[in-house]
Formats: C-alpha cells, sequence, structure tokens
C-alpha cells in the first residue's frame, strides 16, 4: 500500500512540483519527446511540413518575401507566429503559478496543451480552405507551449519539440568521451547522465513519431485524442492527489 501510494506520489509531482527532481523532470520530458515526436509526424503526413520546425518556416518567410509569394510568407508567418504565442501562453502561465505559489504552476500549460490536442479531431469539421491553416497555426502554437513548459521546468536542460538541440547535445558530450580516451590527463570530462538524458529524449521523440506516423495514417487527427487525454488527465490528477498525500506526510 505504501509502495502504491509512493508511485502515485511521484507522477503527482510530474505536474504539481515546484521544486523539482532530475528524475521528475527527465520522466515528464520523455512523455512529451513522445507526445512531440508523434505530432511532428502527423502534422507530415496531413499538413505535409514538420509543425515544430520554425527553421524551415524562417526559410519559407525569407522565400516568400524574395519570390513575392504572399501565401508562402502569410503561412510561414502564422505558424511562427502560433509557436512563439504559444510559449509566450506557456511562460505567462507559469510566471502565475510560481508568484501564487500554486500546484497549478506546471499542470496548467501541459492541461491547456491536452485540450489542445483532443480539439486537432474537431479540425476536420472546418470548411476546407480554413481547415489546413487552423490545424497548423494550432499544432504550432502547442509545440511552442510545450516547449516552453519544459524549458522552464527543467531550467532550460530539457527541450522536447525538436530535436536539433538534443542531437547537438549528444554530439558534445561524446566528443567529450572520445577526447578523454585519447587524452585521458587532460581533464576533459563528458557529463554520462546528461548524454543519457539526450538519448532517452531522442528514442521518445523517434517512438513517439513511429506511433504518431502509423496513428495519423490510419485514424488523421483523431490519433492527438489519447495523448490529449492524458495530459489533461495528469493535469486535473496531479495537484489534487499531491495536496493529499502531503495532508497525510
Amino acid at each position: 500500500m505504501i509502495a502504491r501510494q509512493s508511485r502515485a506520489y511521484r507522477v503527482a509531482r510530474l505536474a504539481a512540483a515546484q521544486k523539482r527532481t532530475p528524475e521528475t523532470d527527465r520522466t515528464l520530458g520523455i512523455l512529451l519527446a513522445a507526445i512531440a515526436g508523434s505530432l511532428n509526424a502527423g502534422g507530415f503526413l496531413l499538413l505535409s511540413q514538420y509543425t515544430s520546425h520554425m527553421t524551415g518556416h524562417l526559410s519559407n518567410m525569407s522565400g516568400g518575401l524574395v519570390f513575392s509569394n504572399l501565401i508562402m510568407l502569410l503561412d510561414s508567418l502564422a505558424a511562427v507566429t502560433g509557436f512563439v504565442l504559444g510559449a509566450a501562453l506557456s511562460a505567462a502561465m507559469i510566471a502565475w503559478g510560481q508568484l501564487n505559489n500554486s500546484r497549478l504552476c506546471y499542470a496548467l500549460p501541459l492541461g491547456v496543451q491536452g485540450v489542445l490536442l483532443a480539439a486537432l479531431a474537431l479540425i476536420t469539421t472546418l470548411p476546407d480552405g480554413v481547415e489546413h491553416r487552423i490545424a497548423i497555426i494550432n499544432v504550432c502554437f502547442v509545440m511552442g507551449l510545450q516547449n516552453a513548459t519544459i524549458t522552464r521546468i527543467s531550467g532550460a536542460r530539457i527541450r522536447t519539440s525538436h530535436a536539433t538541440g538534443l542531437i547537438t547535445d549528444m554530439g558534445i558530450e561524446i566528443g567529450r568521451s572520445l577526447y578523454r580516451l585519447v587524452a585521458p590527463r587532460s581533464g576533459v570530462v563528458a557529463d554520462t547522465g546528461r548524454l543519457w538524458l539526450y538519448v532517452q529524449l531522442v528514442l521518445a521523440f523517434i517512438i513517439g513519431g513511429i506511433l504518431g506516423a502509423v496513428g495519423h495514417g490510419m485514424i488523421g487527427w483523431n490519433f492527438a485524442i489519447p495523448p490529449g487525454l492524458a495530459l489533461i488527465a495528469l493535469a486535473l490528477w496531479s495537484p489534487r492527489h499531491k495536496a493529499r498525500e502531503e495532508g497525510f506526510a
């Protein structure tokens, strides 16, 4: 019974703890990386573009200006704006939670992300001319919201919506490890803990992408409902359960 309560308490800390532990951040980061991988793969299948790839959208904006392609310019501008607004909303909600010492500090942005993911299933009811653009903006907003949330939670150690930074950091730690093998007296030391964290996040993103490619390919945006409901459940359950456990302590 005690062990079961302890496990439940650790799960509750994922969204309710303001004083974080590396293991709590790692677990939440892996979950969010898998969701991001799934959503990114779904975005490519259904929208023909990777929705977390802001570098590509910025390049498209430049191309739209050079080639006077107003549609390309506005579509990419909308995607970038959605990502930025999602990140801004996350930062504002977390700042409110921290100032008010609220258990909703991190649960709130996770819950909003869950609602927006589940709502993707309704996009197919929109008119054909609107559906595609609303979907891009919504998914980019979710990506910005998620990435800012885990960035703030982890103190900028973890990012989940795109893997370029993760793979770069992996390369840095691998390079330091290899250099230490060549020059063991150099004093260069690799952070194997961080390397293992990056490996786990990248694997989670890949596995999520595989599941997303299969799931979104089979049932479209409806595949975003399960992860959305999972985040909503986590956001609703964690603060209440953590408060109950603390009351018994």
